[in-house]
């Protein structure tokens, strides 16, 4: 009895360490005719097992040839389980000053949050909002958010 409790402790550990130590992917988006209409804000849902210190939050976008700026403004939100929701917002720069993209296949991943804590258990809300200088914002693919270890 004592071995088999032992041995449901320390799975239970090692699935515990594995879900909180790697790439968790938050939020998958990909868009009706590639177009991002204000004021379309993507919300997702997560669950969160056990509390969890530190993570990063990498926000990752996938541009179509249409895409008009060299530049994007993003509105992002975050609540966790019962408690009011924050916002941020950021601006995520896909080509230099004369237009040349900084991918060649224009799929974009930056870290917009370094340090994010997820203090509580349950579910937490996560949402994107185009805060852009139109209704509608063209050529956008796909956008995605996970979260990463502090560690890498």
């Amino acid at each position: 009895m004592l071995r088999k409790t032992a041995a449901s402790i320390s799975a239970l550990s090692c699935l515990t360490f594995w879900a909180c130590s790697g790439r968790q992917k938050v939020l998958d988006h990909t868009f009706p005719q590639h177009l991002w209409v204000y004021p379309d804000t993507i919300w997702q849902t997560f669950e969160v097992s056990a509390i969890q210190p530190c993570r990063k939050v990498e926000l990752q976008i996938e541009l179509e040839e249409t895409y008009p700026w060299r530049n994007m403004y993003v509105l992002f939100f975050f609540q966790p389980p019962n408690q009011p929701p924050t916002k941020a917002r950021f601006h995520l720069v896909f080509a230099d000053s004369l237009g040349y993209w900084y991918k060649k296949n224009r799929r974009f991943a930056q870290i917009i949050i370094p340090q994010l804590a997820l203090p509580y258990t349950g579910l937490y809300r996560i949402g994107l909002l185009p805060y852009i200088r139109q209704d509608t914002m063209i050529g956008i693919r796909r956008a995605r958010l996970y979260l990463l270890p502090c560690s890498e």
